[in-house]
């Protein structure tokens, strides 16, 4: 922990951003399995893919 405190101010953001990225594809990946399952609605799908496009575009 010490060392990701230790990295310069961009640096730490840019490791923040890579993790939010990496849980909105997590969360849109699982919507997907759960809309072919017919569990999830397509509303959902069409949120949790705008937010993980939106965090690509940042």
């Amino acid at each position: 922990m010490n060392r990701i405190k230790a990295m310069p101010k961009p640096n730490l953001n840019d490791y923040h951003m890579r993790k939010m990225k990496m849980r909105l594809h997590e969360e849109f990946d699982k919507i997907w399995v759960k809309l072919n399952n017919n569990e999830a609605t397509e509303s959902q799908w069409h949120i949790a893919l705008n937010k993980w496009l939106n965090s690509e575009k940042i």
